[in-house]
């Protein structure tokens, strides 16, 4: 049944005439003296009068409305916009960025690609623990594939407003995703590093369309070595990006590691060496001396063989799936020495350079014994390659020629790894 508009005045009449009685004859009882009082009679009349009112019942009830909905409106727990205190960022493939508040529980997931869509799923992170979430979402990569003994390795970006409180966070996640891959079986490598949320490094990762964990990361290699385009580097996965910064052992302040990054995804260094010999026709007795290592080239990972004889110098590129040859340069001894006259005038006198490896390394330079310097020149990169035995390990490092940066820091043929060795005993320390 339709009500009409007085049918509802009506109602609110006496509901309001039951809910407030007559005042005017409450207030006489309380003054019997009043009627003598014209004065005071005719002023209480009025006040009854507009209590009594319609008009007031509509103000009043809308009032007691307004006030009642208030009342509950700010009795409820209205969500408080509170400022991210750090912020954890982890890429494998999937990408994606824990927002933690000032007691570490997680504000916001940022899903930088779908892949972290999967990852997450229905799991609700929210006021959940950091490390709690952590084990979550590097569980799930491993329950769905993304992390396993092909792939194994994780980039670890970090940043709080403050600069102790980051520091506890960077340690305390890595040993969180090192230890939950190694109880997996995976003997996993976690990359870490600074996220500084630069503009220029958010504008680097739009362009290139990547996350901006990767793009800080690939930004400060190509600090370090000029010779790597961020194109080329931003086409590489978190795990090839693990294996090149391995062989190449660059000096990067805001960046560590630990664990090794899986190389079950290629073919062996030996069979690459084979491969290689076989294409310059050479058997393994023709040969003085040799390298052979990871190398991106147009954002894949390929090995770089080196290869010396009495008169000849090699250089090959091979892919380190199928094996083929993608680069091949060849020169005498004799030429090579001719390249050095295109050494620019303004280089580091080797002396120098042998003085900034020792100062690097902490080593005493009186100590070096069979100090081999060869003057290179790549992509119009000019710098030294350094070879050197110290108290019965063997060097080979690469030296910038002009600023003097360590562009890789290696040692031969046992594969060990200063740089490797002294932070994991920091680590047990």
């Amino acid at each position: 049944m339709d009500m009409k508009n007085k049918d509802v005045e009506h109602i609110i009449s006496n509901a309001f005439d039951q809910a407030n009685p007559d005042l005017f004859n409450k207030i006489m009882e309380k003054c019997p003296n009043m009627e003598t009082q014209n004065i005071r009679f005719s002023f209480w009349k009025k006040i009854a009068n507009i209590f009594s009112s319609r008009k007031f019942a509509y103000s009043f009830s809308s009032f007691v409305l307004i006030l009642a909905v208030s009342f509950v409106w700010l009795n409820q727990e209205t969500p408080i916009t509170q400022k991210v205190f750090s912020a954890i960022a982890i890429d494998v493939n999937p990408s994606l960025v824990l927002e933690l508040d000032e007691d570490d529980k997680v504000m916001n997931v940022i899903k930088n690609n779908a892949d972290a869509v999967i990852i997450v799923g229905n799991m609700d992170l929210i006021d959940v623990d950091y490390n709690v979430a952590v084990n979550a979402i590097i569980g799930s990569m491993v329950t769905n594939g993304y992390l396993d003994e092909f792939t194994n390795s994780v980039l670890l970006s970090i940043k709080s407003d403050d600069l102790v409180h980051e520091e506890l966070l960077m340690s305390e996640v890595t040993q969180t995703v090192y230890n939950y891959l190694k109880g997996s079986a995976i003997n996993g490598s976690v990359i870490t590093q600074e996220l500084s949320e630069d503009e220029a490094i958010i504008l680097l990762a739009g362009r290139l369309d990547i996350s901006e964990a990767k793009a800080e990361l690939i930004y400060e290699i190509t600090l370090v070595d000029p010779r790597v385009t961020l194109e080329n580097l931003a086409k590489l996965s978190i795990n090839d990006l693990n294996l090149f910064l391995e062989s190449k052992n660059y000096t990067i302040d805001k960046v560590d590691k630990i664990g090794k990054a899986s190389e079950l995804e290629y073919m062996t260094k030996s069979v690459a060496y084979q491969l290689a010999l076989s294409d310059i026709n050479l058997s393994s007795i023709d040969v003085i001396d040799y390298e052979i290592d990871f190398e991106q080239e147009d954002g894949t990972i390929v090995y770089e063989v080196k290869i010396e004889t009495d008169t000849m110098k090699y250089k090959l590129l091979v892919d380190s799936i199928d094996g083929t040859i993608l680069f091949k340069e060849e020169k005498s001894i004799e030429s090579d020495d001719e390249d050095e006259d295109d050494f620019p005038i303004e280089a580091l006198t080797e002396e120098a350079v042998v003085l900034i490896i020792a100062d690097h390394l902490g080593l005493n330079v009186n100590l070096i014994e069979e100090l081999d310097i060869e003057k290179e020149i790549e992509n119009g990169v000019a710098y030294f390659v350094i070879s050197f035995e110290y108290n019965g390990l063997e060097y080979e490092l690469e030296v910038d020629a002009v600023t003097g940066t360590i562009l890789t820091n290696s040692l031969d043929e046992s594969g060990y790894n200063y740089v490797d060795e002294k932070d994991e005993e920091d680590e047990e320390h």
